[in-house]
């Protein structure tokens, strides 16, 4: 409704309607099969795309003003822009929501590298952003250099490559070539943000940028809760390297996306082009009119006998000049990076009044100042003060409780709530090194769980179902229509784990342990729902929070508050076993009016000419904390016996109060500098 009252555009509230009830149908319900997921969305984007080149080509032939236009397709760069994100998110977090799914599809690879999956399961978030740590400083230069819109397309496509090497080393259960895929997708994946954001700051410069800001956050986050609820459904029905496939196609909706808002931009400067040359040629008909006039005049002059020395240029009035000025500063401001376009090209001005000489000076100034810098990215840095690096060192331990708990928060709700285990020695099965459950058990027995005494154990809704203590099955002993679909000839396990267990192969699935691994089937699908909780908060509040940011201010008191509530998440997570709905509640609250703040903040304490090299700093340093944090997580969680709780959730809180402190600091510093932060800004 508040795109419809400020643009008119009932077409694009009724294709964003379409979009929320397709995203919703699959990630509330999970009816909509995963084909048809990506075919849907291709499919809206094309045709809402579509729509936009006929509405264009419609303006432009109805001769409708160029500044009028650019006001109008905004919001659809906006929505294209989202979309671009929604694919770049989804696939960035597969890992995450398959947590359990790649340690059981990888574990024999995990096994003969001689490193544990966890190591191995977090380098693919370090090697993600290790590249970023300097890649974001060449890449806020691109974007300043080729363009916002270019530059989301290269990244786009990066991103889109690095998807397909993943997938490629997943159906192979090769980390080296997933290692390689991350990396690559790194190389894209962050600069991408510093692209959309430097397009935000360049279509809704002057107002709105909060809640531009706001509407990325919400839609792109969308992504990563379809991720959430529907990668563990397709890789536990169809397979875990289905699932990363699934994220290929989310990939090509960002290509298509991106190149949505590459010809929409370039197609409104070929139009600023157009409309800049007719003024010319309309200039240029006016001086030639007048120069026939004026040689009319002296001709008759002439004839009359009149003396041609006492002839004199006739000067425009004040008025005519006036308005000749006003087209040409609205000119200029529409084609800002087209160099300087002087009011005043002929004789003429000679005999402009001084106010008509301060109203071109004024224009002249504008367009300087939205003219290309060719200051070096070094020059740029250079230029940012106390208020920017507070700002990065509070993104740095703030996004270290968000991002990297997302990374693992599916192992965390498995361990802490879904999927908890007894003490070996209080169940054990009754027949202990048989299987425990499927089609190799002989028809009506069972193996049930009982305890030291005999008697039957009443597992909980979310425990674990007890595993045999050994098993020796050779594939060759059992009946071919069982064996199959087996992965392996022979199954011999002196001590068997739950890390033994891969519930994608059928033997486990079907024929030894059904039990347990429709057990985990539930449990990691309803921990792919829970721990998107955060991200659908995002998505629904932060168009809310960034609208209410652009009218209260308050950005350096907010980001303060965000870092006390993941504090008590934290400590919450860490110390209590109740339910993890109301923490994760809490962390969604503290994500989303964090990000709403400190994103808009950067373009408030650094040049205009400098926005697009300090967002890409500020995500570098960003990187810094992403990329080794995830390793520092890996060794918590080996130190403590392969145990997230509570020794890692005690690093998140550590994290937390480390940005409370220089959310203080910041608030104090703003405070002597004038409330750059704090105050309201309508004009950003």
């Amino acid at each position: 409704l508040y795109v419809v009252n400020k643009t008119s555009n009932i077409k694009l509230l009724v294709h964003l309607l379409i979009l929320t009830q397709t995203v919703r149908a699959i990630t509330l319900t999970c009816s909509v099969p995963a084909p048809v997921y990506i075919p849907t969305l291709l499919t809206l984007g094309t045709r809402y795309f579509l729509s936009l080149i006929k509405k264009y080509t419609v303006s432009v032939r109805r001769n409708i003003s160029m500044q009028e236009s650019r006001q109008e397709l905004r919001w659809s760069v906006l929505l294209m822009s989202c979309l671009t994100m929604t694919g770049v998110y989804f696939s960035l977090d597969i890992p995450a929501a398959l947590h359990q799914q790649l340690k059981d599809y990888m574990s024999s690879a995990s096994t003969s590298s001689g490193t544990s999956f966890s190591v191995k399961f977090n380098l693919l978030f370090s090697v993600y952003s290790i590249p970023n740590i300097i890649l974001p400083f060449f890449g806020g230069t691109i974007v300043d250099h080729l363009g916002a819109h270019t530059s989301t397309l290269l990244f786009a496509s990066l991103t889109l490559v690095g998807q397909i090497i993943f997938a490629i080393g997943t159906s192979r259960k090769s980390w080296n070539l997933m290692l390689f895929g991350r990396t690559v997708y790194g190389l894209g994946g962050e600069s991408i943000s510093v692209a959309i954001s430097t397009l935000n700051n360049k279509w809704f410069r002057g107002k709105e940028l909060a809640l531009s800001f706001g509407i990325t956050v919400a839609v792109s986050r969308l992504g990563s809760v379809a991720n959430n609820w529907l990668s563990p459904l397709v890789a536990n029905e169809k397979g875990t390297d289905i699932a990363i496939w699934l994220g290929v196609g989310m990939n090509c909706m960002s290509v298509l996306m991106a190149a949505g808002i590459c010809w929409l931009t370039c197609s409104v400067q070929s139009g600023d082009e157009s409309e800049r040359r007719l003024l010319e040629r309309r200039s240029a008909n006016q001086m030639l009119t007048e120069a026939l006039l004026d040689h009319d005049d002296m001709r008759l002059d002439h004839e009359l006998g009149q003396d041609a020395h006492e002839q004199q240029a006739i000067p425009l009035t004040d008025a005519e000049h006036e308005h000749t000025c006003e087209e040409d500063a609205l000119q200029q401001e529409a084609d800002s990076n087209e160099g300087s376009y002087d009011c005043d090209q002929s004789e003429a001005s000679t005999v402009v009044t001084n106010n008509n000489t301060r109203l071109l000076d004024e224009a002249d100034l504008a367009t300087d100042a939205c003219s290309p810098s060719s200051m070096s990215c070094i020059s740029h840095i250079s230029t940012f003060g106390s208020m920017f690096w507070l700002i990065s060192m509070s993104c740095i331990v703030v996004y270290g409780c968000v991002q990297p708990f997302n990374n693992i928060a599916s192992g965390i709700l498995l361990e802490r709530n879904y999927f908890t285990t007894r003490d070996a020695n209080s169940c054990h099965l009754r027949y202990e090194h048989q299987c425990s459950q499927g089609n190799l058990m002989t028809t009506g027995t069972a193996n049930d769980a009982v305890d030291s005494d005999g008697n039957a154990c009443h597992l909980g809704n979310y425990e674990q179902p007890v595993l045999p203590t050994s098993i020796h099955i050779q594939a060759s002993d059992e009946k071919q229509d069982i064996t199959s679909k087996w992965d392996n000839d022979s199954y011999r396990f002196g001590n068997l784990t739950e890390n033994d267990v891969d519930c994608g192969d059928a033997f486990w699935k079907y024929s030894c342990t059904a039990d347990f691994c429709s057990a985990q089937k539930k449990a990691t699908e309803l921990s792919g729902r829970v721990m998107s909780i955060p991200y659908f908060l995002s998505a629904l509040l932060s168009p809310f929070c960034g609208h209410i940011v652009d009218k209260i201010g308050l950005r350096a008191v907010i980001a303060s508050l965000a870092s006390v509530i993941l504090v008590c998440v934290h400590l919450s997570l860490a110390l209590m076993d109740s339910s993890p709905v109301v923490p994760l509640i809490g962390q969604g609250l503290a994500y989303v009016c964090y990000a709403a703040v400190i994103w808009p903040s950067v373009p408030l304490t650094v040049k205009e000419e400098s926005v697009g090299t300090a967002f890409g700093a500020i995500v570098a340093i960003q990187n810094i904390g992403l990329a080794f944090f995830p390793l520092i997580i890996a060794a918590v969680y080996t130190a403590s016996d392969d145990k997230y709780i509570p020794n890692v959730e005690y690093f998140f809180v550590v994290c937390a109060v480390l940005g409370t402190g220089v959310g203080i600091v910041l608030n104090i510093l703003d405070g002597k500098t004038g409330r750059t932060l704090n105050k309201p800004h309508q004009s950003v």
